[in-house]
């Protein structure tokens, strides 16, 4: 299982660029490979906020984005229920289209930027904040479906 999630990273990082539709999944300007960033789970962030304050970092989330609201939640029952801690403020780029924005919208996004631990979004309420974003795209792994993914009948 570990060594799936590492192979489907890699090909991420270093295959976004390759297809047509790389600009209608999100936001991700210059394309190509995506090496420069540390692999980091949201758990790592909020628990260790110092350890990767200042570094650029790829994380995966729920995105949800609204005035006051933009975050990257570490599911999307969190955004549900306001637990805005278990999530990191999103400084979104200028030059983000109105039409990316929709797309990236409520759904599990792949993020790449700078991690500010000591900042926390607006009125303080989450656990750090990602600046200079380069790419966020649409994770594009949904729920398991088929054979062995529900209980026992």
């Amino acid at each position: 299982m570990k060594f799936h999630a590492l192979f489907v990273l890699t090909a991420l990082c270093l295959l976004p660029g390759l297809t047509a539709s790389a600009q209608e999944t999100g936001y991700y300007p210059k394309g190509g490979p995506d090496v420069a960033a540390e692999n980091v789970s949201l758990i790592q962030l909020i628990a260790n906020p110092k350890a990767y304050d200042q570094k650029v970092v790829r994380i995966v989330g729920y995105l949800h984005l609204e005035f006051e609201g933009d975050v990257l939640y570490l599911h999307r029952e969190d955004f549900d229920y306001g637990l805005t801690e278990n999530g990191i403020w999103i400084n979104l780029p200028k030059d983000i289209t109105p039409a990316q924005v929709k797309a990236i919208n409520d759904r599990y996004v792949i993020c790449t930027g700078r991690f500010i631990a000591g900042g926390q979004g607006h009125m303080d309420l989450n656990s750090g904040e990602m600046d200079n974003l380069t790419r966020i795209q649409i994770w594009p792994f949904g729920p398991k479906t088929g054979a062995g993914s529900g209980p026992a009948k």
